[in-house]
Order: structure tokens, then C-alpha cells, then sequence
């Protein structure tokens, strides 16, 4: 079976990516298509918790990627060096995600089929 990775890398306000990543995430799993998720750069502030973007007129986008596992989408992966210079830490994430450093990322990106950059 496919396998896809959806690279989110954009931070969660500012442009559509993110919340594009996550229509696309939604969508791949409508055919059952294997999907991992990484965020990685600006991408890791998608799961900080206590987002606020009213004045924004827009919901928090790290509520949603917790839904995700209704859709069966439970390979969430972070880039260590991302959150180390954002100043974040695992705890301060939405959800529990696997940290790993950049050899991973790239292991992970090798074995997709498809890579979708966001």
C-alpha cells in the first residue's frame, strides 16, 4: 500500500498551508492511503497548546489535528531541532507526537511514495 507524507513546515496563521495540510490529510484517508504527519520549522507552532486566533476571525488549528485519529492518522512526528529553536518543549504540544531529530525526518520522507509540502 501508498504511503504519504504530508510536511507541514508553515506556521499555523499567515497563510493557508496548514489548514490546507489538514483538508489533504483528511482527504488522503478518504482512500485509506498510509499517512504520516510532520512538522517540522514553523510547522511545530500548528500543536502549541492554547492557540487564540479570534481576532483572526479563525478556530485554533491545533484543536484539530488531535481529531485526526477519528480518521485513523496516528503517525505524528516532530522535529527535535524545530522545537529546541522555538523554545518549546513536548509538554507544550496539543498531543502526544513522536520527537525525532532530522535523520528521522528524512527516513521518514525516503519511505513515502508521495511527499505533500505545506
Amino acid at each position: 500500500m501508498k504511503k504519504v507524507a504530508v510536511l507541514i513546515r508553515k506556521a499555523p496563521y499567515g497563510s493557508i498551508y496548514p489548514v490546507e495540510a489538514y483538508r489533504a490529510i483528511m482527504g488522503i484517508r478518504l482512500f485509506d492511503i498510509d499517512t504520516v504527519v510532520l512538522f517540522v520549522d514553523d510547522g511545530v507552532y500548528s500543536l502549541v497548546k492554547g492557540q487564540n486566533p479570534q481576532q483572526l476571525d479563525m478556530k485554533p488549528l491545533g484543536d484539530a489535528f488531535p481529531m485526526l485519529s477519528e480518521f485513523d492518522v496516528t503517525q505524528f512526528y516532530v522535529h527535535d531541532e524545530s522545537l529546541a529553536e522555538r523554545g518549546l518543549r513536548p509538554e507544550d504540544l496539543v498531543m502526544d507526537v513522536q520527537i525525532v531529530d532530522g535523520a528521522r525526518i528524512a527516513a521518514l520522507l525516503n519511505e513515502c511514495g508521495t511527499v505533500l509540502p505545506f
